[in-house]
C-alpha cells in the first residue's frame, strides 16, 4: 500500500512536522511505501530516505515570491499570515500546489492521502483527489485559521466534505470539527498525538538539585504564555533557588522582546533542538512548563513526561481527556486556568495579573515536590507510553 503525505507548510520546526515525520517514520515500520508533497524556502531543506517520492512547493520564488504561509501567525521560520494575504498571492500559491499535486499523483499513484491540517491545502487536496481516498489530520491551528478568516472559512468547509475521513487529537476536538466544519461525527476518528518512546525515555539515574530545573519547549511567541511565565519566574526567584532554559526559536519582535526580558532574568536560551538534544534537556531538567493559550494537543507534553519530569500546563481543552483520567489526576501534571480570551490566542488585560500569580502558585507547588519527581512518574509509566507514536499510528491505519 502507499501512502502520499502532504503538507502545505515546511515539513519539520513544528508540532504539526513532529507529528508527520512521526507518521512517515511508523507506516515505514509497517511496510507502506510513501511520498510526500511540503513546502521549502530558502534556508529551509528537506530530505528523507524513507521517501520513494518527494517534492516541494519552493516559496520566494518567481512562482510563488512569498515566505511559506504558517498554519500559526508565528512560526519559527520566516513566514506569511493567511490573513495579511491577497486573494492573488493565494491564487498564486493554489496554482503552484495544484500543478505539483497533480503530478505527485500522476508519478507516485498513491492508495490512500493523509493531508494535514483542515485548512487550504487539505481542501485543494479533497477536492482534486479523484478516487483516492483522502484523510485530513486536524492539529488545532488550522481551527484557529479557520475562526480568523471568514472570507476563506466557508470554502474549506465546504470542499472538505469530499474527505474520507479526519483525524482528531482529542475527543473535544472532534465535537468542534463536527460543529464548525459540519462533517458528520461518524467521519472523525480519533488518532490523539504521541511521542518517540526511543528518543524520549527517563534518565537511569536521576540526580536531584537543590535548584529546581524548569524547561519550556516550544515556539517563542506570545502565544505560548510566555511573558506571564517571565513574569511568574520572577517573582519564584525570589522564594526558591531556581532555574529557566526556554528551547526554540521564534520571529520578529515578540522573540526580541521574549530574549530581552529572559536575559534580564538569567533565562538560558538554547534556540530550536533536535528530538535528541530536547530528550537530553528534559533529563537534565525537572519540570516541564506550558503557559500556552492555545494549542491542539501539546505533544511536547507527552515527550517531558515520557522523560520523567513534571508538568505545569495551562488547562488546554481535551488535554486532561487524551492524558486519561490516571495521569491526568496524578499530580505529575498540575493544571493552570486559562485567562479569558479576547480571541483564540489574546488574553484579556484584565486577566493578565491573576494569570501571572496562578502561574507562579502552581509552579511553586511542584517545585516543592520536584525532589520526588522522578519516584512519582515511575508508577505511571505504563499510562505514559499508551501515548506513544506506535499507538497513533494504528488508529489512522486502521481507518484506511
Amino acid at each position: 500500500m502507499k501512502i502520499l503525505h502532504i503538507t502545505s507548510q515546511y515539513p519539520g520546526k513544528t508540532g504539526s512536522g513532529t507529528y508527520l515525520k512521526a507518521m512517515i517514520t511508523e507506516a515505514h515500520k509497517n511496510g507502506y511505501r510513501q511520498g510526500l508533497l511540503g513546502a521549502v524556502q530558502e534556508g529551509l531543506d528537506y530530505d528523507n530516505p524513507i521517501l520513494e517520492y518527494l517534492d516541494m512547493i519552493h516559496f520566494n520564488t518567481t512562482e510563488i515570491p512569498f515566505p511559506i504561509m504558517g498554519m500559526s501567525d508565528k512560526m519559527p521560520y520566516r513566514s506569511s499570515v493567511y490573513k495579511d494575504m491577497s486573494i492573488e498571492d493565494i491564487d498564486r500559491w493554489e496554482n503552484e500546489f495544484t500543478r505539483k499535486f497533480e503530478d505527485a499523483v500522476e508519478s507516485f499513484n498513491p492508495d490512500v492521502i493523509l493531508s494535514h491540517h483542515l485548512w487550504l491545502g487539505t481542501s485543494v487536496v479533497a477536492k482534486l483527489s479523484r478516487d483516492i481516498p483522502v484523510y485530513g489530520i486536524c492539529h488545532g491551528t488550522d481551527i484557529r485559521q479557520f475562526l480568523k478568516i471568514n472570507r476563506l472559512a466557508e470554502r474549506v468547509a465546504k470542499e472538505l466534505h469530499a474527505l474520507e475521513g479526519v483525524f482528531a487529537l482529542t475527543v473535544d476536538q472532534k465535537t468542534t470539527i463536527e460543529r464548525l466544519y459540519n462533517i458528520p461525527f461518524e467521519k472523525i476518528h480519533l488518532a490523539g498525538g504521541g511521542y518517540d518512546e526511543n528518543i524520549f525515555y527517563p534518565p537511569e539515574n536521576k540526580k536531584i538539585s537543590d535548584r529546581a530545573r524548569l524547561v519550556y519547549a516550544g515556539k517563542l511567541s506570545h502565544a505560548k504564555g510566555l511573558i506571564p511565565l517571565l513574569d511568574a519566574y520572577e517573582n519564584l526567584q525570589r522564594i526558591h533557588p531556581v532555574d529557566l532554559t526556554m528551547a526554540g526559536s521564534g520571529q520578529g519582535e515578540e522573540k526580541e522582546e521574549i530574549y530581552k526580558r529572559g536575559n534580564e532574568l538569567g533565562v538560558k536560551f538554547t534556540g530550536a533542538l533536535s528530538q535528541v538534544e530536547l530528550a537530553d534537556l528534559f533529563r537534565e531538567s525537572d519540570i516541564f512548563v506550558l503557559p500556552s493559550y492555545y494549542e491542539g494537543l501539546p505533544l511536547v507534553t507527552m515527550e517531558a513526561l515520557a522523560c520523567g519530569l513534571m508538568v505545569v500546563t495551562t488547562d488546554i481543552p481535551g488535554l486532561k481527556s487524551y492524558m486519561g483520567e490516571k495521569l491526568a489526576t496524578s499530580g505529575l501534571v498540575s493544571f493552570v486556568k486559562l485567562p479569558r480570551m479576547m480571541d483564540v490566542d489574546t488574553p484579556l488585560h484584565d486577566d493578565y495579573n491573576q494569570f501571572v500569580f496562578n502561574l507562579k502558585k502552581t509552579l511553586d507547588i511542584q517545585i516543592n515536590n520536584h525532589h520526588d519527581g522522578y519516584n512519582n512518574v515511575a508508577p505511571f509509566k505504563r499510562e505514559v507510553e499508551k501515548l506513544s507514536w506506535k499507538g497513533v499510528f494504528e488508529r489512522i491505519s486502521n481507518a484506511f
